[in-house]
């Protein structure tokens, strides 16, 4: 079949605006295409992204698990089998430490400990005989001054925060309910914090607690 030149002139002058028309419909459905392509690779990149933030998390946690590993020692003394001073790690207890120590004897008494608290560095675990009096030692978590003998208030016990001056059974359980509750003290003046001990009680105690 032959293409006659004048035949073709004249179609494309008679369909100029549906040419047109189909070339720039091509022209959007190409634009369209290269878009989502784009967008596309976009979602890509972000999920990169977010698994680097995983990894950074996963890298944190690891942190906090070598803070937990660190080693400590705690002095252990008293009614247990093997008395002595161990390395150990603060994610331990005062109970794992006794059995560190070959566990209690019979004739042990460890109704003035907590047996659920966790250990710190430098930390002293005496357990007591039954019959014996906590001031015929050197108490947990206490110190001996000049002045008196010192409590420290992050590791006492309710019997011994009951020895400092205006602190009662009251007062002494409200610290330790503190005390679990929002961890360690910091500093000596946070005790103002507990419940019923203000600036006046804190003056009057300030010399005879530590931390």
């Amino acid at each position: 079949m032959r293409i006659n030149k004048e035949e073709t002139v004249v179609f494309f002058k008679q369909n100029i605006k549906s040419i047109v028309l189909a070339f720039f419909c091509s022209v959007v459905v190409i634009g369209i295409g290269l878009y989502y392509f784009n967008y596309n690779k976009t979602e890509d990149y972000n999920n990169i992204s977010f698994s680097n933030h995983k990894s950074d998390r996963i890298d944190n946690e690891e942190k906090n698990d070598d803070k937990q590993d660190e080693k400590i020692f705690v002095d252990v003394k008293g009614a247990v089998k093997n008395p002595g001073v161990f390395e150990t790690t603060k994610d331990k207890r005062i109970k794992d430490l006794i059995d560190v120590a070959g566990g209690l004897l019979d004739d042990a008494d460890t109704s003035t400990l907590n047996l659920s608290q966790k250990v710190k560095d430098q930390m002293v675990i005496y357990v007591l005989k039954h019959g014996e009096k906590p001031k015929q030692m050197s108490e947990i978590g206490t110190t001996s001054s000049s002045s008196g003998e010192v409590i420290n208030i992050n590791t006492a016990n309710k019997e011994q925060l009951m020895k400092i001056s205006g602190v009662g059974k009251t007062k002494a359980e409200a610290i330790i309910e503190h005390r679990e509750k929002n961890g360690d003290f910091k500093k000596k003046e946070d005790i103002t914090k507990v419940r019923g001990i203000g600036k006046a009680t804190f003056e009057k105690i300030k010399d005879k607690i530590e931390v």
